[in-house]
């Protein structure tokens, strides 16, 4: 006897700001029916087909049914207090409620470089056997938490700076100068597992 699930999988965004990250992963999740994204920038509200919500009552009401479902939580308060809740909500509507794609924005804001906290590391961890796909994404994964970057099922590098080329180059082994050699919207495609990599320029 054997238990199958259909896995999600973990995709690790980095780049420095403005570089294209949030653009690139709108393309990639456009035709998704159920997305929930930890928005602190107030941005994937904006887009077209998103339903912004700022309470947990609404991101609970939100995420509870099955239906086709695009969220953006725009939370107020101790952001790393709600962003653990949005983790939670997120891995209960994925394991109960239906499959789900979660997008998590500026993760350096709300983890830190040793082990995934709290609800966000129970998610990483769990999440992607019960079908959801997460888009981790961060400007300086030197200060976001190393369980993400270190278990990814595929990354997408941007153009990056500073001692951030050196920590993604060690983190990804992509060697450091094709990670400096980016030009603006340009990224590297690469999965650790099959080892198969591109590189890749954003289309507007």
């Amino acid at each position: 006897m054997t238990l199958k699930t259909v896995d999600g999988r973990l995709r690790v965004v980095s780049g420095a700001s403005r570089c294209g990250k949030t653009t690139q992963v709108a393309k990639e999740t456009a035709s998704e029916k159920r997305i929930c994204a930890w928005d602190p920038e107030d941005q994937w509200a904006q887009l077209p087909g998103y339903r912004k919500v700022t309470t947990r009552k609404e991101l609970l009401a939100a995420m509870g049914t099955p239906g086709r479902v695009r969220v953006a939580y725009v939370a107020g308060g101790d952001i790393k207090v709600e962003f653990d809740f949005w983790c939670g909500v997120v891995m209960y509507a994925g394991r109960y409620i239906a499959p789900l794609v979660a997008i998590a924005e500026e993760l350096a804001d709300v983890t830190t470089s040793s082990k995934a906290p709290g609800n966000w590391g129970i998610l990483i961890r769990r999440g992607l056997k019960r079908g959801i796909t997460i888009y981790a994404i961060s400007q300086r994964w030197a200060e976001a938490d190393k369980t993400a970057i270190g278990n990814a099922s595929e990354y997408l590098l941007f153009t990056s700076r500073g001692e951030d080329v050196d920590y993604i180059a060690r983190k990804t082994r992509v060697p450091i100068d094709e990670i400096e050699s980016l030009k603006p919207f340009e990224f590297i495609r690469y999965d650790p597992v099959t080892k198969e990599k591109a590189r890749t320029k954003l289309r507007f």
